[in-house]
């Protein structure tokens, strides 16, 4: 009997001996819900960035457009008109000789004469000197306003600046006793600017006389009636 058991211990340590040993590990469990945890994600909780597109309107520029040039630009204004010298009625002075001193010739002007604009000739001096003086001036139609210094006298105008505008001044030009006929008007001014000037033998047509002291010496004023009005040249 205790034979047979010995028999049978050893046949079962053999069949032991011969299986292969067994994993102390469990058997894969073939549940889905048993498979390891997925991994985590690595997507924060942070918002979503914004758009760089604003939806915020452009500020208002404060400069006003400019609008396209135009094609033609606007003509210039016109010119100022030239002042006109106040006149009057004309006037002539006759003289054996005058005397200009510090002269200058301006140029030719508009001044008024008979309410109408015309040319004239524009000086200035600083003292006149007139002998035989004779001034004649129409006064109305026919009738003429004439002064008279006393015959063989000089007359002067002076002192400071005196404006003289003239219609036409005619004689003889007399540069060191040489007498050269001139005969100047606006068509056809002095040549030449000089500081000092004689004339004999002259006729002046002027519109007016500005500043100084004219001095007639023996005055004489008369008032001549023509029959008919006073033909002008």
């Amino acid at each position: 009997m205790m034979r047979a058991q010995s028999l049978a211990a050893v046949t079962m340590v053999a069949v032991l001996a011969l299986q292969p040993p067994s994993s102390t590990e469990p058997p894969p469990s073939s549940d889905p819900g048993s498979s390891s945890p997925a991994p985590t994600s690595t997507t924060t909780s942070e918002p979503p960035p914004v758009s760089s597109t604003s939806t915020t309107p452009p500020p208002v520029s404060s400069t006003a457009p400019t609008p396209p040039p135009s094609a033609d630009p606007p003509p210039p204004p016109p010119p100022a008109p030239a002042p006109v010298a106040a006149g009057g009625r004309e006037w002539t002075l006759t003289a054996s000789r005058l005397d200009l001193g510090g002269l200058n010739f301006v140029g030719i002007v508009d001044t008024l004469l008979n309410g109408q604009v015309v040319k004239v000739l524009k000086f200035t001096a600083s003292d006149m000197k007139i002998k035989d003086l004779v001034q004649t001036a129409e006064v109305s139609p026919g009738v003429k306003l004439i002064t008279a210094a006393r015959p063989g006298s000089t007359s002067t105008v002076s002192p400071g600046r005196i404006e003289l505008f003239t219609v036409q001044l005619k004689g003889n030009l007399d540069i060191l006793g040489i007498k050269i006929p001139v005969d100047y008007t606006a068509a056809h001014p002095p040549p030449l600017n000089v500081p000092f000037v004689t004339f004999t033998e002259v006729t002046v047509r002027n519109t007016d006389l500005i500043g100084g002291t004219l001095k007639i010496p023996g005055a004489r004023i008369s008032v001549v009636s023509d029959q008919a009005p006073v033909a002008r040249r």
